[in-house]
């Protein structure tokens, strides 16, 4: 088949009309299928399996039909090696030969067309399997795409399956510490019988250092750190137990948990810039224009393709004698290949447009273009941390020392606040920035393994307070004290009078106020939006508004002396917007008020008003009515509540209202002086006795 000859083949024709003499050189080319067609430009034929013949071979041969043409050619250059081969000459082409090859010719390019609209079928039928296997290809991607979202909330099942299976794990571990400490204690801890023994016989005293860990339960106990190295574990100690310790060890250190404070403050805040996707707006599509242009082209060359194939085919049919057989052969050539080249060339052109015409009935004409608007959104860089704080007990050359030591973590975290979901980037914005829960779950996690060793020699970097007597010891500890000795020991005991002057002068100070005892029982409530007021309804009970820990990561507690502890949620009531808290200090507890109030009584409000800690207000109480709590969305009046005058602004929520020495109320909302002037309200003291006893 004629694949590569050129439409310009014309113009060697009349090359050779116009020269006498034809070079001995000229080449032919011949097919499998015994069609020959000339080389005139090219020196290759157009496909490797074909024959390269000379025209002397070709002027005897091509008057042989097809089929027998390759053996013929076998035989005549045999012939002519062996000489015995008669050559025919241009001069020997007769007229009926020249009408051979035109049929021949005719059949060619009938047999051309036929074949390239196989051809055409054969890449019709690939495009359609190309976009069925680009469906498929959508659809196995679609399928990927689900078979992936299932593999994550798999895996996603899986892994919580595996901190499930890992808290049981710790819980398990916990449990055998547990059993190990508990062994421990048995060690530690001595029977009836073995202290009677003991007092009847000599007690073998331990001079090495003995460390003794008492795992005493305080507010987030379950953050505080394993101590590891040798150490002795307690789960309980009591009075006698310390006694015991102390008459067995010369060289005693006692480590108690006081408290654990996880907390985080704001380093920096930075506000950054991005864009958000603020609508759609739709676009003429450039590839459909250009598909349209490149179609309307194609359309064009094709059509031109095909009308000059048939202009050559038609002059091949009508082509009249030269009187020159060679010339009448060569023009019959030049007819076929420039008729057959245009026709693969308009074959192609319309595979092409094919083509084409399937990418533009796919492409839209017009395109979705998003708008995008600048915005700015806040980094804040948040300095997390947590710290146990450990009460130390030091018994040494019969001498008691106290001293506190702090073991911490921090970690630094960039939290990003109003990154909007419309944003392009949202994704890669969120993986690079943090969020609160991340800082909640850092808070939450249990701070490392703590070596003793490491303990140990942080505190000898801290400075010893001896401990005058054994009394402060037991107070320290929250034991009940030794009785005191009797009057004629105390006259002569002068160790104590000193001891009580020292004490003495230890607390008295110096002020230019003294705040109202009352404040005792009052405490800051501080989380990391804001503060509160609170007060001591037991000794490690505090009771506050919901409002003012509503969504607190972490709690801290205030007392007067400065003091500072955690505290945790242990029972809340959104109805009444209250809050109960526990927490690792001590403080005095307020006694509630039990008969009835009177209308145009005093009362007194305790608290924080707008950070200006430990202020107290009064005013009278107005009325005693019920309304509608802050948290109620129905609406309806179903909270009974104290209507009073006495100042109530931001700070004071949560804090005590007390008549006389009694708390009636736990201040909770005040209104704006922009509505209303000294209308202020505090939960009612038998709405508090609900949430307390259910």
């Amino acid at each position: 088949m004629i694949n590569n000859l050129k439409h310009f083949i014309i113009i060697f024709i009349f090359t050779f009309l116009i020269e006498t003499t034809v070079s001995a050189k000229e080449y032919f080319c011949l097919e499998d299928e015994g069609f020959i067609y000339p080389l005139f430009e090219e020196t290759n034929c157009d496909n490797a399996q074909d024959e390269k013949i000379t025209k002397e071979e070709f002027i005897n041969i091509f008057n042989i039909n097809q089929k027998d043409r390759k053996i013929k050619l076998t035989e005549f250059r045999k012939n002519i090696e062996e000489g015995t081969q008669e050559v025919k000459t241009e001069k020997d082409i007769e007229v009926a030969d020249v009408i051979k090859i035109k049929k021949e010719s005719i059949k060619k390019i009938e047999f051309n067309k036929r074949k390239q609209k196989q051809l055409a079928k054969i890449e019709e039928r690939k495009i359609l399997q190309k976009q069925k296997r680009l469906k498929n290809l959508a659809k196995i991607e679609e399928g990927k795409k689900l078979k992936e979202q299932k593999k994550q909330a798999r895996l996603a099942k899986i892994e919580e399956g595996k901190k499930l299976k890992e808290q049981k794990k710790q819980a398990r571990l916990a449990k055998i510490e547990e059993g190990k400490k508990l062994k421990e204690q048995k060690k530690i801890n001595l029977t009836k019988k073995e202290k009677k023994e003991n007092i009847e016989k000599d007690i073998v005293v331990n001079k090495n250092l003995k460390v003794v860990f008492f795992n005493k339960k305080i507010v987030n106990n379950n953050l505080t750190p394993y101590i590891d190295g040798e150490v002795s574990i307690l789960e309980s100690l009591n009075k006698q137990d310390f006694k015991n310790l102390i008459a067995a060890n010369s060289n005693l250190t006692l480590i108690i948990p006081k408290d654990l404070e996880a907390f985080s403050n704001n380093i920096s805040q930075s506000q950054m810039t991005s864009r958000v996707v603020t609508g759609i707006r739709q676009v003429p599509n450039p590839d459909y224009r250009r598909l349209e242009m490149e179609i309307r082209d194609k359309e064009r060359k094709a059509m031109l393709a095909k009308r000059e194939s048939e202009i050559y085919e038609y002059k091949l049919q009508t082509q009249q004698s030269s009187g020159v057989g060679w010339l009448d052969v060569l023009g019959a050539f030049a007819n076929t290949g420039a008729s057959i080249s245009y026709y693969n060339k308009y074959q192609n052109l319309q595979n092409e447009l094919t083509s084409l015409i399937n990418d533009y009935s796919n492409t839209p004409m017009y395109l979705d273009q998003e708008i995008f608007s600048p915005y700015n959104y806040d980094v804040v860089n948040i300095k997390a941390e947590k710290k146990v704080h450990y009460n130390i007990i030091q018994y040494k050359e019969e001498t008691f020392y106290n001293n506190s030591i702090s073991i911490g973590e921090n970690k630094i975290f960039n939290v990003a606040y109003n990154i909007q979901t419309q944003d392009k980037n949202y994704e890669e914005l969120s993986n690079k920035f943090d969020v609160m829960a991340n800082v909640k779950n850092w808070e939450n996690k249990k701070i490392e393994k703590l070596n003793i060793n490491s303990l140990l020699a942080k505190l000898d970097d801290t400075k010893k307070i001896k401990i005058e007597s054994i009394n402060k010891v037991y107070t320290l500890l929250d034991f009940e004290q030794d009785e005191e000795k009797s009057w004629w020991k105390k006259i002569f005991n002068f160790d104590n009078k000193k001891e009580r002057k020292k004490t003495s002068s230890l607390t008295s100070k110096s002020s230019y106020e003294t705040k109202d005892e009352r404040f005792e029982s009052v405490v800051v409530v501080r989380t990391g939006s804001g503060l509160g007021s609170g007060f001591f309804i037991s000794k490690d009970e505090i009771l506050t508004n919901y409002h003012v820990i509503e969504g607190a990561m972490s709690i801290s507690i205030i007392d007067k002396n400065k003091k500072r502890s955690s505290a945790v949620v242990i029972k809340q009531d959104l109805k009444r917007d209250l809050a109960l808290l526990k927490t690792n200090m001590k403080g005095k507890p307020v006694t509630f008020y039990t008969g009835s109030l009177k209308q145009g009584e005093m009362v007194e409000a305790l608290g924080h008003p707008k950070g200006k800690r430990w202020s107290l207000t009064k005013g009278w109480i107005s009325a005693i009515r019920k309304e509608s709590s802050t948290y109620n969305s129905s609406g309806s009046e179903n909270v009974l509540f104290i209507q009073t005058d006495a100042a109530i602004n931001h700070g004071n929520s949560g804090g005590p209202l007390f008549f006389k020495d009694k708390v009636v109320g736990v201040n909770t909302q005040g209104l704006s002086k922009e509505i209303s002037e000294g209308m202020n309200f505090a939960v009612h003291f038998s709405e508090v006795k609900k949430f307390l006893e259910n």
